[in-house]
């Protein structure tokens, strides 16, 4: 239920597309039922597109014989967690709210208001458990969803968001990019019935552009899909020009990502998306983004939170008898770490505990303000909690 068709993530256990028809007007709506998608542009596999690289810091392994994305969802991790908490926590106290009614409607023998208040909790209860079901998406769960282009075998091995594994024949597939009215840009692979029409299978391409699709044959969006093409379909050359391409690798498939680095994944929200985000230089922040720090904080306690209660990904012993690596593979950029992550390792020691520090003084500090919010509630309720002071008290300020 992980964000399923690259968009929602509230979506189904599949993408709404699969199973439609399309026509001439693919642009406009699939079998005139789609309607989000515009600017719509075929992408040609067999054609060399003259645009800069883009792995957009989506890559986790790399090597002669495939390489592998993250999914598409990485970017939001944790935002329908902490989402999903906030709103538990607000609906609960609207559910024994709603009980305490109906005690002492039911009690006083005020029937109709009692099933007033009956329906109105029922609707709450029913929101609770969909929130619960949306909390499962990431808690719980696989800490990414694997997209692994094998080289040698020209199949693409998707984990799609039902945890099932999907695999595609590269020269079946045929892949498009597009903009939508919500979230931006992206590129789909998708394959087709034999009466040419119908879609039966679709995954993403895990970088998304804010900005939306580019008319023409530039921007970050075709230079991530010729990144992922020009892998599968370049020659030696070539490939050696993805290798340099790409500065950091994101090795996930090892093991679970640290706080730091889960810290630095959310920091990508804040990078310039229609420019190379494996150069340091796209980190921008502007003063209403400043004002926005406490919602990214909560972006990154609910990405702890979710990666921590969830799992590595395997694939099957079968898929990964497909996809066996030269030991000796001088492109195995998981043993020859790039140039960023060498930048990463090589951080000053003083650096890091300054970053450290900062980091736990920014936590204690939303600590009290989310003490001022809970005493704010209990005001407005007629009770004292007082946990502002308390916290005041064990950090020994009063």
């Amino acid at each position: 239920m992980i964000d399923i068709n690259g968009r929602n993530p509230f979506a189904k256990l599949n993408y709404k597309e699969i199973n439609q028809k399309f026509g001439g007007n693919f642009g406009v709506g699939l079998g005139g039922q789609v309607q989000e998608i515009k600017d719509f542009k075929w992408l040609d596999k067999t054609q060399n597109y003259d645009v800069p690289l883009y792995p957009q810091r989506t890559v986790v392994q790399f090597n002669s014989t495939y390489m592998e994305l993250v999914g598409r969802q990485d970017r939001i991790r944790g935002d329908v967690t902490f989402g999903s908490l906030f709103f538990l926590g607000l609906i609960s106290g609207v559910i024994y709210l709603g009980f305490v009614i109906l005690y002492d409607e039911f009690l006083t023998g005020s029937f109709l208001l009692g099933i007033l208040a009956s329906t109105i909790t029922l609707a709450f209860i029913v929101a609770f458990i969909y929130l619960l079901a949306l909390l499962s998406t990431e808690l719980f769960s696989y800490t990414y969803l694997p997209i692994r282009f094998n080289r040698k075998t020209r199949k693409v091995y998707v984990r799609q968001a039902n945890r099932q594994v999907q695999v595609f024949d590269w020269d079946d597939l045929k892949f498009y990019m597009a903009t939508t009215y919500k979230d931006g840009g992206d590129v789909r692979g998708i394959t087709l019935a034999d009466d040419g029409v119908t879609i039966t299978g679709m995954f993403s391409l895990p970088f998304v552009n804010s900005l939306g699709a580019d008319r023409h044959d530039e921007g970050t969006l075709l230079g991530h899909f010729e990144f992922v093409r020009r892998y599968m379909e370049g020659n030696a050359k070539q490939f050696k020009e993805v290798k340099s391409a790409v500065r950091y690798v994101h090795p996930v498939h090892e093991k679970r990502e640290t706080p730091l680095v889960s810290l630095q994944r959310v920091k990508l929200g804040y990078h310039a998306s229609h420019v190379n985000q494996e150069n340091p230089g796209t980190f921008r922040l502007v003063l209403a983004e400043y004002l926005l720090m406490p919602f990214a904080w909560l972006r990154y306690m609910g990405r702890l939170l979710s990666i921590n209660t969830s799992i590595t990904p395997k694939f099957s012993p079968e898929i990964e008898a497909e996809c066996q690596i030269d030991p000796n593979d001088p492109y195995d950029l998981n043993k020859n770490l790039p140039e960023g992550n060498i930048e990463d390792a090589n951080q000053p020691i003083w650096k890091k505990l300054v970053f450290s520090l900062a980091l736990i003084l920014f936590g204690i500090i939303m600590l009290f303000v989310f003490a001022f919010f809970i005493d704010m509630i209990g005001a407005i309720k007629g009770y004292d909690t007082g946990l502002a002071y308390k916290l005041l008290y064990w950090f020994h300020l009063v």
